[in-house]
């Protein structure tokens, strides 16, 4: 039923805690047109077209210990010469070798580990690099190479670690087998060393992890080598770097053909050619070194993109100080990062523009945790996934858990180490948690304003929405709300409106755009008629459809075919099915379909039960809830033929 309009509007200050009139003016699109305090839009979901899995690929999250504090805490280490002699029991910088890193990573599941990941790919070097007379420039598995760098007698750049420090490599199988051990398998992504290994090193390289139990298919050739910056190796050019990715490929094909295993490789895209924020000089860079890496395509399989949206970050831009502009570009980041990959694919080949997005971000000012770039954050999940058919994204790697725009916070002492979770953490978790290993609606259709300014369309709406088909059937709803009004969202399943609906909604809001923390938010409603979002905000809603009818939690899901609390036979049925109570005095028996549809409810104090089903439930798979003493219940599936 709907509360009146006075009841209403006091429900949602109190809930929401938002004054709207100061937050209008803080919004930097027009007004959105509300009644009783909030807009009107409803998702109707197309149950005849079925659900795919979801792709986990898209939760990806790379593990940084490269700031300060992480180095401190997550990352010390006994650390290692290359002839294996001890150096320091208890080194910074040692990455993955760290107990406390290795617990990070365990305790907040990143899902895929990409390694060496970010600007490491590099300068990291899977064996010894030794200059021209034999001396050693690099040891195996450092982290940098020593200060200067000098090839053929031209200082290539300079460095300023040591260089001895190792990154990880020896412990990346302890940390994959506990992941599985935990339930939470690891994803590995590899990015493989263009500038500092030949092919035969590459090549070896793959062997040994395969070797060591590393299931490594998946390899982006190289970082970043459309930056000079980064070309700080063996090779210098364009023309370099396609001659020995391609010897690299063959020679890893080679060795997993052998295996009879599948490899996959990737190229590094710059999407700066086709940025009208780019001057045309830095265009017309990138541009070209596209054109150059892209000549022969015979030995790659997707592209590699990098994109931050960024606005204002520059030192000493405060949240208070961002311009209305610039919360547009983080709030509604979805339309940059879109423009950025599709253009990215018009770089090579249909076949061959599948996209690993595997390092983004969504920042704001010199403080980059506010709520316009977490709300950016899950923007650009929602649009990607919604738009995936079209822009063809593989992986998804968040840049990063702890680092640039991190995730989580690292504070205390060696021995209490703190971790906390940011705002972007806090959009990853509500995404990762709720969509890893579920099964997506094919198709379901939001309805929701547009967001315009000076009357003026902007190609956004004022709210997305994910459809997932939960483990019991039921829809689950993933939805950020953009603006600053709460949304009233209605649900029709297939075109047929659902006057009565039940869920219970938890996430995450913030008071505005500019500031900086996330508040939890939690409701729960039964048989009322529509969903309210708060605004500002990440939520996932569970729903169940029908008068009286009791929200399924995925916790009910263990409770599925316990014959200790009721017995269902025969099943599969056609006609009838019994229902005995074993130990149940009284019951409520209520059958509803995979959506929550109540299709049979009744009481009893049988201890067994005979229930007609020809000619009320059609042929397909039905949950049969008992609702017993004490307000028990229990769930069995029911195959009706």
């Amino acid at each position: 039923m709907r509360k009146t309009t006075l009841v209403f509007i006091i429900n949602l200050i109190l809930i929401f805690g938002f004054n709207l009139t100061n937050a209008q003016n803080a919004f930097p699109y027009d007004a959105i047109n509300v009644t009783n305090g909030a807009f009107d839009t409803s998702i109707n979901i197309d149950t005849s077209a079925g659900e795919s899995p979801f792709n986990n690929l898209l939760l990806g999250s790379n593990v940084d210990f490269n700031t300060s504090i992480a180095r401190l805490l997550l990352s010390r280490a006994p650390l290692f010469a290359s002839d294996g002699t001890l150096i320091n029991n208890n080194a910074a910088n040692q990455g993955f070798n760290a107990v406390n890193g290795q617990e990070f990573i365990a305790d907040n599941d990143p899902v895929v580990l990409r390694f060496p990941q970010g600007v490491f790919a590099n300068t990291y070097h899977w064996e010894q690099v030794l200059d021209e007379n034999g001396d050693e420039i690099a040891a195996a598995d450092s982290r940098h190479i020593i200060d200067p760098f000098i090839i053929n007698g031209r200082v290539i750049s300079q460095h300023d670690s040591p260089i001895n420090v190792r990154i990880g490599y020896p412990s990346l199988t302890s940390i994959f087998d506990t992941a599985a051990s935990n339930g939470k398998p690891l994803d590995l992504l590899t990015v493989l060393s263009i500038i500092g290994n030949d092919a035969d090193s590459n090549g070896r390289r793959w062997s040994t992890m395969i070797e060591d139990g590393l299931d490594v298919r998946d390899m982006e050739l190289g970082n970043e080598f459309f930056f000079r910056s980064q070309r700080s190796g063996t090779i210098s050019t364009e023309a370099q770097w396609v001659a020995r990715a391609r010897e690299i490929v063959e020679n890893i094909k080679n060795r997993a053909n052998t295996l009879d295993r599948t490899v996959k490789f990737a190229i590094p895209i710059s999407f700066r050619g086709g940025d009208p924020a780019q001057s045309q000089s830095t265009r017309n860079f990138h541009q070209n070194y596209n054109n150059a890496i892209t000549v022969d395509e015979s030995f790659f399989d997707a592209i590699v993109v990098h994109r931050y949206v960024n606005a204002q970050r520059e030192d000493g831009n405060r949240p208070e100080d961002l311009t209305d502009q610039s919360l547009r570009d983080l709030v509604s980041a979805s339309r940059i990062m879109d423009q950025s990959l599709s253009y990215s694919k018009t770089q090579v080949s249909a076949d061959k523009d599948a996209i690993w997005l595997t390092e983004w971000g969504v920042a704001g000012s010199e403080v980059d945790a506010i709520g316009a770039s977490f709300l950016g954050a899950a923007d650009i999940y929602s649009h990607i996934i919604n738009n995936n058919e079209r822009l063809e994204v593989e992986r998804i790697n968040w840049f990063s858990s702890v680092g640039l725009n991190a995730q989580y916070t690292v504070n205390g002492t060696q021995s209490n180490v703190q971790i906390g979770r940011t705002g972007y953490g806090d959009v990853y978790s509500v995404l990762r948690d709720n969509l890893r290993d579920t099964n997506m609606f094919n198709t379901y259709t939001l309805t929701a304003p547009d967001l315009t300014l000076g009357g003026v369309v902007q190609d956004d709406k004022a709210i997305h929405t994910l459809a997932v088909r939960r483990a019991d059937g039921t829809p689950r709803l993933i939805i950020t709300n953009k603006t600053n009004v709460v949304a009233n969202l209605s649900v029709n399943m297939d075109g047929n409106r659902e006057n009565v609906i039940n869920y219970i909604a938890d996430g995450f809001r913030w008071e505005s755009l500019t500031s900086t923390t996330s508040i939890p938010f939690s409701d729960a409603q039964t048989t009322t008629n529509t969903i309210l979002v708060p605004p500002f905000s990440v939520i996932k809603v569970d729903m169940s459809f029908g008068e009286g009818v009791a929200i399924l939690s995925t916790d009910d899901i263990g409770a599925f075919n316990n014959d200790a609390d009721f017995t269902l036979f025969p099943n599969p049925t056609s006609s009838t099915v019994n229902i005995a109570l074993n130990g149940i005095n009284s019951a409520d028996i209520i059958v509803t379909d995979m959506l929550g549809k109540v299709v049979i409810q009744t009481k009893t104090k049988q201890s067994n039960l005979q229930l007609n089903t020809n000619g009320i439930l059609k042929s397909g798979l039905y949950l049969v809830r008992v609702i017993g003493d004490n307000n028990t219940s229990f769930v069995k599936k029911l195959i009706v033929n």
